[in-house]
C-alpha cells in the first residue's frame, strides 16, 4: 500500500478586490434628491476597486477540522471559493502553496473537493446513486488508502474492506484498485472478472461512505425537491459531502455546511467532519454561529471581520486569546456567541460601539493585535515553514474516461426519464391533443369547395408546421431549466467533461423528438383529408419530425444562453415571431419589405411549411382541375423542392445544435473556470515540482542550525 503525505494550504498576504460600480456623488442623503440620483441615459459608468480580503495570512493544516467564522458579508466564502478555485473574476494578489509548492485556486480544484452551500442533486436519483455516481465519474486513484492512513488502518482483508482502528470504528472507503485474475483464466473470463470487480468496489465504497455519514436508514430513498419530497435537508446535505468524500480528495471545503439544519442534524455533520479530518485530511469548512457542542468539535478557528483575520490558530486557545485582550469569556457562555457579541461587534457590555469609528477600523485594530500576539508569530511560523513532503500523482482527482461518462449520463437521463412519467405523458399527451385539434377543426377539408378548401389546407399546415417547432421548444425549455444548476453544479465538481453530458442530452431525447410527431402526424394527416398516397404521409411525417429535432436544438440553446426561464420567455416571442411572420402564410414573402426579407431564410417554419405544402399540392387536382401548382405560384414560397426544404430545416437544427453546445461550453466555463489540457499539465507540474526556493533555504538553514 503506497502512503502519500497529508496536505497543508498556506497562505500570505491574500488579498481579492473586484471592481464595482462608483457611487456619484449623489449617492446617499444629499441635497440632490431623486433627481440628482438618476443616471444620465448615455453616462459613462465609471468603476472601482472594492477589496474583500485584505492582507490575509494563513495556513490549514491536515488531520484537523478548521472553521471559519465571522458575521455576514466578512469575506468567509470568498476565501473559501477563492482557495477552492470557484472566483473566477477579480483581482487576487499574494501568494498560496500547498506543502510548499507555488499554487493557486485553479490548481487548487485539482486536489481538493468542494461542497457548496445549496446542495444541488437530480431530484429522482436516490442517496446511494448520488454516491455511487461520483465513485463512477470521479474514481479515486488506484491507491486510495493513502489519505486514509494518519490515524492506523489496518487492512482486514479485500472482502471486509479497510476499517478505521481509531474513533468509533467507523468503516472506511476500499480500495478502487480490481484484483488481478488468475494467469490461466481466459480472456473473457478475465475481462467479466474486472467489470464484476468494479462494480463490486464501487458498491463496497458506496456502502462505506453511507455507513460513515450515517445514511443507511435513507439509502434508497430519491433526493427528492420542492414539488416531489424526498430526504431530509441535513440527509441532503451529509449525501453531499459524501459525494466528496469517496473521491478522496486530500483536501475539502464545504459552505456552510450546517446551516439549514436543526441542532441535531448540524452536530451529527460537525461529528462526521471531524471524524474525516482525523484520517489526515485537511477540512475546510464556514460554519455559521456553531452551538457550543459543536464548537468543541473544531480543532483550528479562523474569525474573519470586514475581511481580516481576527484570529487563527486552535480552538483551545481562542478563549485565553480574547481574554488577553481584556474581553473574558464567561463561565458556561458559548465561547462563539462570545466572538460575536464582545469581541466583533461589541454588544456584550465589554466595549461599546463607540470604542470603534467604524467596523472596518476596529477590524484593523484587531488584526493588527492578532499579528502581534505570541499565537500569530507562531502562525507566522507555521506559514514560513510548511510540510514540504512532495504532491503525489495519486492525489490528483481523477475522472472517468469520455465513454464511461457517455455509458453513465446515457443510462441516468433514461433512468430520470422513466422516473418523471408526468414529463413524458404531458408530451404525448400534446402531440395527441394538437393532433386532433387540428384534425376536428379541419376535419374533411377535401370534400370543400376548392378555394375553401386552399384556405383550409394553408392555414391547417402552417399551424401543422408552427406547433411542432414551438412545443419543441418549450418542452426542451422548461425541462433544462430544471437541469440546469445539476448541470453546473456536477460541472463544477469535474464529474463529467461537457461533450458527454451534451451527447447523453441528445441520446434520450431523439427518441422522443421522433416519435411525438409520428403520432401528432398519423392523428392530423387522415384527419385534415390530405392527399391519400403513403410517400405524402411519410413526407409530411419526415418534415414534422425535422421541426421538431429543430425545435429541440433552438430550445436547447435559448436555455443555455439565458440564466433563468423568465429570460427565456422573454427572449423566446422576440426570436420566435420573426419565424412566424416569415412563414409564409401571414406575408407574401415575394412581396415583402426588401430589408426584412431575408429572415424568411432563417426560419424553420418557412422552410418546414413550404415543404408540406408543396408536398400537398404539387400537382394537385381539384374537381378535375390542376389548381395546385397555379396556387403555389401564387403564394409564392420560394424556388426550392420538397427535399431541400426538408434539408434547409435540418440544416438549421445542426446550427442551433452547434451554437447550444456552445452555449453551454460559455456557461460551464463561466460557472467552473475548465482549463485547457496544457493549462491543466502545467498546473499539475507546478505542484509536483520542487518546494518554493524560500521555504527550501529557510528548511536547510534550519538543518544547518540544529547541526
Amino acid at each position: 500500500m503506497e502512503h502519500t503525505a497529508p496536505l497543508q494550504v498556506s497562505f500570505e498576504n491574500l488579498s481579492y478586490s473586484v471592481k464595482v460600480r462608483a457611487r456619484s456623488k449623489h449617492d446617499g442623503s444629499g441635497s440632490g434628491g431623486i433627481l440628482g440620483r438618476v443616471r444620465a441615459p448615455f453616462a459613462r459608468t465609471s468603476y472601482e476597486d472594492k477589496t474583500i480580503l485584505h492582507g490575509l495570512t494563513g495556513t490549514f493544516r491536515p488531520g484537523r477540522l478548521t472553521a471559519i467564522l465571522g458575521p455576514s458579508g466578512s469575506g468567509k466564502t470568498t476565501l473559501l471559493n477563492l482557495l477552492a478555485g470557484h472566483e473566477q473574476s477579480g483581482t487576487v494578489t499574494g501568494g498560496i502553496w500547498v506543502n510548499g509548492r507555488p499554487a493557486s485556486g485553479a490548481s487548487l480544484r485539482l486536489l481538493a473537493g468542494y461542497v457548496s452551500q445549496d446542495d444541488v442533486i437530480l431530484p429522482t436519483q436516490t442517496v446511494r446513486e448520488a454516491i455511487e455516481m461520483s465513485i463512477i465519474l470521479r474514481p479515486p486513484p488506484l491507491s486510495t488508502e493513502s489519505q486514509e492512513t494518519s490515524d492506523g488502518i489496518a487492512a482486514l482483508g479485500a472482502a471486509a474492506g479497510l476499517r478505521a482502528a481509531g474513533e468509533e470504528g467507523l468503516p472506511m472507503p476500499v480500495s478502487m484498485e480490481v484484483p488481478r485474475p488468475a494467469q490461466d483464466a481466459p480472456k473473457e473470463g478475465a475481462a467479466a472478472a474486472r467489470r464484476r470487480g468494479k462494480d463490486a468496489h464501487v458498491e463496497q465504497t458506496g456502502a462505506h461512505a453511507i455507513a460513515l455519514l450515517g445514511l443507511g436508514r435513507c439509502q434508497d430513498t430519491r433526493v427528492g425537491d420542492s414539488a416531489d419530497k424526498g430526504i431530509s435537508g441535513g440527509e441532503r446535505k451529509r449525501t453531499a459531502i459524501a459525494q466528496e468524500w469517496v473521491t478522496q480528495a486530500p483536501i475539502m471545503f464545504l459552505d456552510e455546511p450546517t446551516s439549514g439544519l436543526d441542532a441535531y442534524s448540524a452536530l451529527m455533520v460537525a461529528k462526521q467532519l471531524k471524524s474525516i479530518a482525523a484520517r489526515g485530511r485537511t477540512v475546510v469548512a464556514v460554519v455559521h454561529q456553531p452551538s457550543s457542542e459543536m464548537f468543541e468539535l473544531i480543532d483550528d478557528l479562523l474569525v474573519l471581520l470586514e475581511g481580516r483575520i481576527v484570529y487563527l490558530g486552535p480552538r483551545a486557545g481562542l478563549v485565553d486569546y480574547v481574554a488577553a485582550l481584556g474581553l473574558p469569556c464567561a463561565m458556561y457562555s458559548n465561547p462563539a456567541d462570545h466572538i460575536f457579541n464582545a469581541v466583533l461587534f461589541a454588544h456584550g457590555g465589554v466595549a461599546t460601539p463607540g470604542s470603534r469609528a467604524t467596523t472596518a477600523e476596529h477590524a484593523d485594530q484587531l488584526q493588527l493585535m492578532w499579528r502581534q500576539s505570541e499565537a500569530g508569530v507562531q502562525l507566522q511560523a507555521l506559514v514560513d515553514g510548511p510540510e514540504l513532503a512532495p504532491v503525489h500523482a495519486s492525489q490528483f482527482r481523477r475522472t472517468s474516461p469520455a465513454l464511461a461518462q457517455l455509458r453513465y449520463l446515457t443510462w441516468r437521463g433514461a433512468q430520470n426519464a422513466l422516473r418523471n412519467p408526468l414529463v413524458i405523458n404531458m408530451r404525448l399527451g400534446q402531440a395527441v391533443f394538437f393532433g386532433l385539434l387540428i384534425g376536428f377543426i379541419f376535419l374533411n377539408t377535401d370534400d370543400r369547395p376548392a378555394d375553401v378548401l386552399k384556405q383550409n389546407f394553408s392555414g391547417a399546415l402552417f399551424f401543422v408546421a408552427t406547433s411542432n417547432f414551438l412545443l419543441a421548444v418549450l418542452s426542451v425549455v422548461t425541462a433544462f431549466a430544471g437541469e440546469r444548476l445539476v448541470f453546473l453544479r456536477e460541472s463544477q465538481g469535474g464529474y463529467y467533461a461537457l461533450p458527454a453530458y451534451f451527447l447523453s442530452k441528445n441520446i434520450i431525447e431523439l427518441p422522443i423528438q421522433v416519435i411525438m410527431p409520428i403520432i401528432y402526424s398519423s392523428i392530423s394527416y387522415w384527419l385534415l383529408g390530405l392527399r391519400h398516397d403513403g410517400v405524402k404521409f411519410i413526407v409530411y411525417t419526415v418534415t414534422a419530425i425535422a421541426l421538431n429535432l429543430c425545435g429541440f436544438s433552438f430550445g436547447l440553446f435559448l436555455a443555455a444562453t439565458f440564466e433563468d426561464v423568465s429570460a427565456v420567455m422573454t427572449a423566446l416571442p422576440i426570436m420566435f415571431l420573426p419565424f412566424f411572420l416569415f412563414g409564409g402564410l401571414l406575408v407574401n414573402t415575394g412581396n415583402s419589405t426588401v430589408w426584412l426579407r431575408w429572415i424568411q431564410w432563417i426560419s424553420p417554419i418557412k422552410y418546414g411549411y413550404t415543404a408540406i405544402m408543396k408536398n400537398q399540392f404539387a400537382g394537385f387536382y381539384i374537381d378535375g382541375q390542376p389548381v395546385g401548382d397555379a396556387y403555389l405560384d401564387a403564394v409564392q414560397l420560394g424556388p426550392f423542392s420538397v427535399g431541400v426544404n426538408i434539408v434547409f430545416v435540418l440544416a438549421l437544427a445542426f446550427a442551433t445544435w452547434v451554437a447550444a453546445y456552445l452555449s453551454l461550453m460559455r456557461l460551464a466555463r463561466k460557472s467552473s473556470g475548465i482549463h485547457s489540457r496544457s493549462r491543466t499539465r502545467k498546473l499539475r507540474q507546478e505542484l509536483e515540482g520542487p518546494p518554493d526556493a524560500r521555504f527550501v533555504a529557510r528548511d536547510k538553514g534550519a538543518d544547518t542550525a540544529a547541526e
